[in-house]
């Protein structure tokens, strides 16, 4: 069969067998997608890290016959090392990626949020209160999929800080902006009522 290259970022691990792995990955044109990997050990430390969370990297794979794909090599892009100074920080890292995975299908090409994602993971490591970020990527994936209306908000957020979040293109005014817990419990379920 013939071999392919995606590059993506490991949404989630499954262990399967001894040393085996089951990486769901999101990627620009493929959507989310399977690849087994087999052989882990502490003697190929990165294949290991290749096989981690919030890894970003390119993957040859085989396509199997189902969609389960057999992965065979990898160059590590990202590990996002700075997302692990804090447990905060690497919490709200896990959940944007949990966002992708429960919002996200396979087969789908987009090429534009999974820029985002980057962009986001990247930055995370220098946000003060991550958790603004986080809320800043879920008003920016809902309206990617065209479900925010921002003529429609509840009248208990704060409008002006809405529009703030989810049109700026600059990362610097959100890095240092803290919000209050209503407002970003709000954002949590405005997402959730569309998912």
């Amino acid at each position: 069969m013939e071999e392919q290259k995606v590059e993506g970022i490991v949404l989630k691990t499954v262990p399967f067998k001894e040393n085996d792995r089951i990486l769901t990955l999101y990627t620009p044109q493929q959507g989310v997608m399977s690849l087994y990997v087999q052989g882990l050990s502490k003697k190929k430390p990165a294949l290991t890290n290749l096989a981690t969370p919030l890894c970003r990297g390119e993957y040859l794979f085989r396509k199997g016959r189902s969609d389960l794909h057999k992965f065979f090599d990898g160059t590590i892009l990202d590990l996002h090392l700075p997302l692990r100074k804090s447990y905060t920080h690497l919490q709200v890292g896990g959940k944007i990626l949990q966002t992708i995975h429960e919002t996200q299908l396979p087969g789908k090409s987009s090429p534009a949020l999974y820029a985002l994602l980057v962009s986001y993971l990247k930055k995370l490591g220098d946000a003060t209160f991550p958790e603004t970020l986080l809320a800043s990527f879920h008003l920016k994936l809902l309206k990617h999929e065209g479900v925010l209306s921002l003529e429609n908000l509840p009248s208990s957020l704060d409008e002006k800080t809405i529009h703030i979040l989810t049109t700026t293109r600059q990362f610097e005014p959100l890095l240092d902006l803290e919000l209050p817990p209503s407002l970003l419990k709000g954002i949590d379920a405005l997402l959730a009522a569309q998912f």
